[in-house]
């Protein structure tokens, strides 16, 4: 009896970089969260979801320990095999959600400021 071998597939390059980057920026959310949890939750509620800076916590490590765990078992994430991009799908989900704050308002710091600096000129 023969046991059918899975493909493993390449990422590339730019799918290799991807995953490694949500791990940084996990981790980053994750320290933030700690350290700056409560004073978040209080002044910009948007970056924690709405005063949830517990729950973003904990988002951020599960993605992180997923990617974290893939990447050993990968390679670095350069062999990857269909379970594995199951796991690497649903890491990328939870780490987008814990970032979702973060994006939100770096979206509307990207729009407020050029905003800003056109009403400027007007006034002045």
């Amino acid at each position: 009896m023969t046991v059918p071998q899975q493909r493993a597939d390449d990422l590339g390059q730019r799918g290799r970089r991807i995953p490694w980057v949500l791990a940084a920026l996990d981790a980053m959310n994750a320290v933030w969260m700690v350290t700056a949890g409560d004073w978040l939750d209080r002044h910009l509620p948007v970056v924690s979801l709405g005063g949830q800076h517990q729950l973003v916590f904990w988002l951020s490590a599960a993605g992180f320990a997923l990617l974290a765990g893939l990447a050993a078992v990968t390679g670095g994430f350069t062999v990857v095999r269909r379970p594995q991009q199951v796991l690497l799908a649903v890491a990328g989900v939870v780490s987008t959600v814990a970032l979702a704050g973060v994006l939100a308002g770096l979206a509307v710091l990207a729009v407020a400021v050029p905003v800003v600096a056109v009403v400027g000129r007007i006034l002045r």
